[in-house]
This record gives C-alpha cells, sequence and structure tokens, in this order.
C-alpha cells in the first residue's frame, strides 16, 4: 500500500471522529508522508474549537504522540502547519493545530488566555485520547506568540503534557502593553486591528482596549487574570516536571523580552532558551509558520521529540541558554541567564550639558529640559527589531539630539571593546512640573563617527508626583546581550515624548528637569 494511500485512509477515519461530533463538513487533503484534516472539536463547556489535525500516515494502526499548537492571535488554524507537518511526518506526532475561543470559526469570545483557555486545552486532549486514541503518556503542546502563551497556561494547567515550546510568548500581557504604566502607541492598535474582522470581544475586553487607546490609561489590563502570565505558570510547570523549551527575539516591540529572560532561572526542570535579534516572531516564525529550516524550531521539534517520545537526539546534553547578540554574531553558551550577565558598574551622571558618564559623584547641579520629541526614537515597530536581526540596525547622530529636549550622556570609549549583559538600569533624580510624568531611557552604541545604534530601552510612568518636588525615577532598561567593537562607547538619552513607540503622560511643553544625585548602572564588561 502506497503512503499516499495510506493517507487517504487515515484521512478518512479522521472525517468518521469529526462527523460523530455532528460539525460542519470536514476537509481531507492527502500530503506526503501523512495527512490534514479540519473539523471542530468540543473545548470546555461545549464551546467548539475549529482544528486542523495532521496525522502520520500510518495513523489508526497503533498509539501516537500528541501535540496540540494553539494558533497566535487573529490566525487560522492552520498558523502552525509547517512545524506540525514535521512533527507528524518526521517524529511520528499526531498534531492538533487549533483557534482558540473567540476567534475565527471557533465558538465564544476571546478568554485573553484565562481560566477558559486553559481548560480548552485539557478537553481538547481529553477529547484526542478518547477519540484518535493517542498516547495519553506522550503529550506535548507547543505555539508561538499568543499560542505559546495558551501553550504555557495549557501546561501549566494539565500535567499530562510532558514538554512544552513556547516561541515569542507574551510573558505579561499587561506589562507588553503598557510598559511600566506607559500605553504603547502602535501595539494596542496592532492587536485590535488584527482581530477586529475575526475574533469576538467581550464588552469588558472592548472597554479595556479603548481604554488603552483612546484614553492612555496604562493599566486597562493589569487585572485579567493573563497579567504576569509566565511568573504565575513557573510554579506549576515546576510542580509537573515539564520540560520547558522559552524562545524570544531580542528587539520585540510587541511582546517584549523580559519575562522570559528575568524568569527562565526559576524552571527547575529540564529547560532551554533560545534568545536572538528580531522583532516579534521573526526569529522563529519561518520554522513554525512554514516549516524552513530555522534553528529555534529544528532546536524545539527536537527538544519535543525527545521529552514526548524519548529519542535519543542528545538535546538533553547541549547548552541549556543560547544566546546569538543583539547585533547579531556567533552564538554564545551559558548554563543559566545569570552566568551571561556581566557585572554592573554603576556611573554618576554630569549635569545633560557636560553630558558626562562617570562623573564625579560629589558634583551638585539642575538642569531642565522642555518636554518636546527628538530625533532619539527607542524605537520604530516591526522595523527596528527586524532590521537588527538582518544585521542592518538603524543609526542616528547623537550629537544631532536637541539638548533643551533631552538628556544625553556618554561614555569613555572602549578601546579594547566589550560586551553589555543583563538589565541597564537608570537612577535619575527629576523635578517634574506636573503631576504625571513619562521618561524614556534609551542605551546606544555609539561609534567613533558619532552614529550610535539602541541596544536597550524602556519607558517609566509616574502619577501623582508633586509638582516642583524632586523625585527619585528607578526602572530597568530592556535586557541585552551586545557586542560593543573596539573603540565604540556607550551613550545614553533620557526623553519625556517618543511618540512612535510610547504615549507619554508628560504635558507638551511642560519642564523636566533632571538634577543630582543621578546614575546609571551598567552591566558591561571590557574597557
Amino acid at each position: 500500500m502506497s503512503k499516499r494511500l495510506a493517507s487517504v485512509l487515515a484521512a478518512a477515519t479522521l472525517i468518521a471522529a469529526g462527523a460523530t461530533l455532528g460539525a460542519a463538513p470536514v476537509t481531507a487533503v492527502p500530503i506526503p508522508g501523512g495527512q490534514a484534516t479540519t473539523l471542530f472539536i468540543p473545548g470546555a463547556g461545549g464551546v467548539r474549537l475549529n482544528a486542523v489535525i495532521t496525522a502520520p500516515a500510518d495513523f489508526g494502526a497503533r498509539k501516537h504522540p500528541l501535540v496540540l499548537q494553539p494558533s497566535g492571535w487573529g490566525m487560522p488554524a492552520m498558523g502552525s502547519l509547517g512545524s506540525a507537518y514535521k512533527l507528524s511526518s518526521g517524529a511520528d506526532f499526531v498534531s492538533i493545530e487549533y483557534t482558540a475561543r473567540g476567534m475565527y470559526l471557533s465558538e465564544g469570545e476571546v478568554d485573553i488566555l484565562g481560566a477558559n483557555d486553559a481548560a480548552d486545552v485539557s478537553a481538547i486532549i481529553d477529547w484526542a485520547i478518547a477519540t484518535l486514541h493517542v498516547d495519553p503518556d506522550r503529550i506535548a503542546i507547543a505555539g508561538g506568540s499568543y499560542g505559546a502563551g495558551m501553550a504555557i497556561i495549557g501546561a501549566a494547567h494539565d500535567p499530562r503534557i510532558k514538554a512544552l515550546v513556547a516561541d515569542s510568548p507574551p510573558g505579561d500581557p499587561a506589562e507588553a502593553l503598557a510598559p511600566n504604566g506607559t500605553p504603547k502607541t502602535g501595539g494596542p492598535v496592532a492587536l485590535a486591528l488584527a482581530g477586529a474582522a475575526t475574533n469576538r470581544f467581550s464588552p469588558d475586553l472592548t472597554a479595556r482596549g479603548l481604554d488603552t487607546i483612546l484614553r492612555g490609561r496604562g493599566g486597562a489590563f493589569d487585572s485579567l487574570p493573563a497579567a504576569r502570565l509566565l511568573a504565575r505558570a513557573v510554579p506549576a510547570l515546576n510542580a509537573n516536571g515539564t520540560a520547558v523549551f522559552l524562545a524570544h527575539d531580542w528587539q520585540d516591540s510587541l511582546l517584549p523580552v523580559d519575562p522570559v529572560y528575568s524568569l527562565f532561572d526559576q524552571l527547575t526542570g529540564p529547560k532551554k532558551l533560545f534568545l536572538q535579534p528580531g522583532d516579534h516572531s521573526t526569529g522563529g516564525g519561518p520554522g513554525q509558520v512554514a516549516g524552513l529550516p530555522n534553528p529555534i524550531w529544528d532546536a524545539a521539534l527536537r527538544w519535543l521529540d525527545h521529552y514526548t517520545n524519548g529519542a535519543a537526539n542528545g538535546i538533553e546534553n547541549e547548552p541549556v541558554v543560547t544566546m546569538e547578540p543583539a547585533n547579531t554574531g556567533p552564538y554564545v553558551h551559558f548554563a543559566s541567564v545569570a552566568a551571561a550577565a556581566r557585572a554592573v558598574r554603576s556611573l554618576p551622571l554630569s549635569a545633560p550639558a557636560a553630558g558626562v558618564m562617570g562623573a564625579d559623584p560629589a558634583e551638585s547641579w539642575v538642569q531642565s529640559t522642555v518636554s518636546a520629541p527628538t530625533i532619539a526614537v527607542a524605537a520604530v515597530p516591526y522595523l527596528t527589531g527586524t532590521l537588527a536581526q538582518l544585521g542592518a540596525a538603524p543609526s542616528i547622530p547623537i550629537g544631532g539630539i536637541d539638548r533643551t529636549m533631552a538628556g544625553v550622556w556618554r561614555s569613555a570609549p572602549f578601546a579594547g571593546g566589550g560586551v553589555v549583559s543583563g538589565h541597564p538600569r537608570l537612577n535619575l533624580t527629576v523635578i517634574p512640573a506636573s503631576t504625571d510624568l513619562t521618561l524614556i531611557g534609551i542605551l546606544y552604541d555609539e561609534a567613533p563617527d558619532g552614529t550610535g545604534k539602541a541596544i536597550s530601552y524602556w519607558p517609566l510612568t509616574r502619577r501623582g508626583l508633586a509638582p516642583g518636588v524632586p523625585a527619585t525615577m528607578a526602572w530597568d532598561l530592556a535586557p541585552t546581550y551586545w557586542n560593543i567593537a573596539p573603540g565604540h562607547r556607550l551613550s545614553l538619552t533620557v526623553t519625556s515624548q517618543d511618540p512612535i513607540p510610547f504615549q507619554s503622560s508628560t504635558p507638551l511643553g511642560s519642564t523636566v528637569t533632571f538634577a543630582a544625585p543621578s546614575t546609571v548602572d551598567l552591566p558591561a564588561s571590557g574597557a
């Protein structure tokens, strides 16, 4: 019997299974080495979830391992078809790629990674064991972006899941949309537009989105169950003994890397982390969606095969943490995230007029700026990170930043080069002119010609300040691993208006006064 004929017979078996659900008509497509079928699967509470099942050619002849692959935000069930095909044709998995409730053809309302989404994972597993006769002792889950968040909450909820792959997950969706209380300009709009035509939102979720987009309310999503998603999931993943594979892009402008970077070392079971330059899902997306050769998803599939099927592929002996520098270059490997971080050096800042990073700590100074946009732009969403992945990160002339509108400080050159690895941190004394204040810090790699490329950035918004009274503004910038070329220096800018990535609570045209003591903590090596 040919593989293609076996595929057709296997597809017919799945069609019959789908028919028992009373679902819409099922479509079967033979593919080399297997088959793909689309149908509806009962989720929690009877909500029907649209799915595509990809299975090996000998489906039905014996028990196969199962992998669930929930779709990304606003994507149909076939969003992981490339990796699903590789898993079914090369690693014996039955793969169920499905659309989360409230999206596309799946019934219900969008749950934003809540309890219903987690319960749906268990319901699909129950159905697959009963209907497809998969092996209940060999179950995995994998996803990218929103689907990665679904995979994390599913694995935390259901201990039957032995292995997890999460690429570019929403580690903290609330913080991603409004970091440190600072609503993003484009992120919430992009998500709303991506889901407007295909997703069904509850009135509460719609109101939260409008509060963020139209009213600049930074905490609109803080009370959702998905807030601090990864932090909430880690204890359960540890208790379940789940083998966890995480990946993220350094410059991700939609779902930032920080939760994955900061929480990875808290995992106690088998674990692996990939970090690479790029914007949201640009590093691993081609491997997940299209099944193209890809270092992240090639390793991820081996991870699933080993920790679900027991395949002797050696991945358990490979480095735990693999990083490609955020400005590209050869991979570097570490036993943990902590082992990758460099020792922190704390540098006092001079008055911005002098612009010295590493000034006399006894110096006393006060200097005012006007709140207005400058050429210091933290990131252009989806463009800056994608260019960085291609080795073409955009640069700006540091000398062209208007010092009347921003604080600018420069370090001494790193004659022999160096590395920035970890979280840069700002500790600033600021005298606000209004009760609400937003600041955006950007750390640059400045070349000898005076042009700088953004290494790391992050905003902070404080409300309820006393105008005219000094306040301490302290916050971490995004984590990074960045190689500093010989002769380059580090430059820091702090602005109060950066309208391309962030909404600002600082009144435009108001006065923002910086003062001593102010410092920057740099996790950097070299001199």
